[in-house]
């Protein structure tokens, strides 16, 4: 039985023990920096789905193929550059910080917006208290 085990854990071992060929480099490779652009717009797009599942469906939105033609690729190209850069642990690090350090920095740009608007509202809210208070004084001195 242990003879039995111990060339099956053997057996296990060899055939894990195989090699991995690496993709080869696609002739029409995304460039990362091209790639990170790519990866931020369908980041925000999908956000945008999920938020809003609704308004997607009744325009029949397909979000690839909005990305792909304003980037002028195609999904056999994503996807050959999305395995090749997958391949290298180093380089899809960097690709994903980098979309997230952007993604990131949007959000504060639209956060930044929002308080400034929210801030403007107020000031006007607080202008119309103001004024109706004063209207409603000089009606009251009449």
């Amino acid at each position: 039985m242990r003879k039995i085990v111990f060339a099956a854990l053997l057996l296990c071992i060899f055939a894990a023990c195989q090699s991995v060929e690496k993709t080869e480099k696609p002739e029409n490779l995304i460039p990362e920096d091209k790639m990170i652009e790519v990866l931020v717009d369908l980041a925000k797009l999908d956000a945008s789905q999920s938020y809003n599942e609704t308004a997607f469906s009744k325009r029949n939105v397909k979000i690839k193929k909005l990305i792909f033609a304003k980037y002028s690729i195609d999904s056999l190209q994503f996807a050959k550059s999305s395995n090749y850069y997958a391949e290298d642990f180093n380089v899809n690090q960097r690709l994903y910080d980098s979309v997230r350090v952007r993604l990131e920095r949007d959000k504060a740009r639209v956060d930044a917006l929002i308080k400034k608007e929210d801030s403007l509202k107020n000031a006007k809210k607080q202008e119309a208290i103001k004024n109706s208070a004063k209207l409603s004084k000089k009606i009251n001195q009449k």
